[in-house]
């Protein structure tokens, strides 16, 4: 698990983020040179939430985020480029050895 700090969630949300991936997939996206984005949904927020979240909220909530990402990746993936040269992605490894 690791844990963000940004001034963004830090000083106009007041709140920090606590995810539990994201580092092993990027690492792996850019040794294989393949582009790599991550969509993140938050699902409880029961660490400071004064009432304990039930199970059944969050799998709730997490139901509602599995269609929001449906719905955004329907409408993301007709617009990504067939090819792509704006991004260094292919070339990652390139200057990787000194």
């Amino acid at each position: 698990m690791f844990h963000v700090q940004t001034p963004y969630f830090k000083d106009i949300l007041h709140g920090d983020i606590i995810g539990m991936t994201l580092v092993p997939e990027c690492i792996l996206a850019r040794e294989m040179q393949i582009c790599y984005m991550s969509i993140a949904t938050v699902t409880d927020y029961d660490v400071w939430y004064e009432n304990p979240v039930s199970s059944k909220e969050i799998l709730e909530v997490l139901t509602k985020n599995a269609n929001k990402t449906k719905e955004l990746l329907a409408a993301l993936i007709p617009s990504i480029p067939e090819t792509r040269n704006k991004c260094k992605c292919k070339t990652a490894l390139q200057d990787a050895m000194v």
